[in-house]
């Protein structure tokens, strides 16, 4: 049986804050949210999770054999229930905001709202080409390699580059088996959980912050954000790339604090 994933907890002073759970993206880590933790955690007790296979978390998934975006949400669930967290609000970036959806499917009675940076909520014509080919080379030169190369292809601007750099980095602390588990799991899995969690109303409340730069994901962000305007707040940042919390984190902080406490 896997353990319980590594976490990091920051509580709050005030006993009665309310709960928001981190959860990064892919090849991500804890350290994604370095950017975070002072401005949200003057208001709330924080969790930052390490998702399986990555950063501190890399053995607690070692003996399965397959992952699932349910058996993932499930781990992350594990955690909430560990520490006695009755309702939660979520922050995720990237990937991590698919993850988020499988959560609200399984228990969307926790939940009380949900901030995504740079979410993927669905898949263009480009973006699958290049993940395809990305993944059918990633076994001639390497994972390392791929990431590197997926860093540069989605964050590819000089003012990226300090939110490439931590992508690059925490992605480090993927083994080749890790690895292999997740992209396998992308391959079965992932078109169709996109078409299932992002093809009705919410009804949990999400603020999705996206950038200007966002050249793969800004498109099909504000076409769902379109599609649930009774559930969902955009927020569109200038002169910035798919990694929002990282390269505009004062902007995401305060908007996204913001947002939280507006939620009843």
């Amino acid at each position: 049986m896997s353990r319980l994933l590594h976490y990091q907890l920051h509580k709050n002073s005030n006993p009665d804050a309310e709960w928001v759970m981190f959860i990064h993206g892919a090849g991500g880590g804890t350290a994604t949210w370095k950017k975070q933790i002072r401005d949200f955690g003057r208001h709330f007790h924080l969790v930052l999770v390490d998702l399986p296979g990555h950063a501190k978390s890399s053995q607690s998934c070692a003996e399965i054999e397959k992952y699932s975006f349910e058996f993932i949400a499930e781990k992350i669930w594990e955690i909430a229930d560990h520490l006695n967290i009755k309702k939660v609000h979520l922050v995720s970036v990237s990937l991590g905001s698919i993850v988020s959806m499988v959560m609200k499917e399984q228990q969307s009675e926790r939940i009380k709202s949900m901030v995504f940076a740079g979410p993927i909520t669905s898949l263009d014509t480009k973006l699958r080409v290049v993940m395809k080919s990305g993944l059918m080379i990633s076994g001639i030169i390497g994972f390392r390699n791929f990431y590197k190369l997926m860093a540069r292809i989605i964050l590819p601007k000089k003012n990226h580059e300090s939110a490439r750099k931590v992508f690059v980095r925490e992605a480090n602390a993927l083994t080749d088996t890790e690895y292999k588990k997740w992209t396998a799991m992308y391959g079965r899995h992932l078109d169709a959980t996109l078409k299932r969690v992002f093809s009705s109303s919410p009804k949990v409340p999400i603020f999705l912050v996206v950038g200007t730069e966002d050249h793969f994901f800004l498109a099909t962000t504000k076409k769902y954000a379109q599609q649930f305007p009774e559930t969902i707040q955009l927020s569109i940042i200038q002169n910035c790339g798919h990694l929002v919390s990282l390269e505009k984190e004062e902007i995401f902080n305060l908007q996204s604090i913001e947002y939280i406490h507006g939620i009843q």
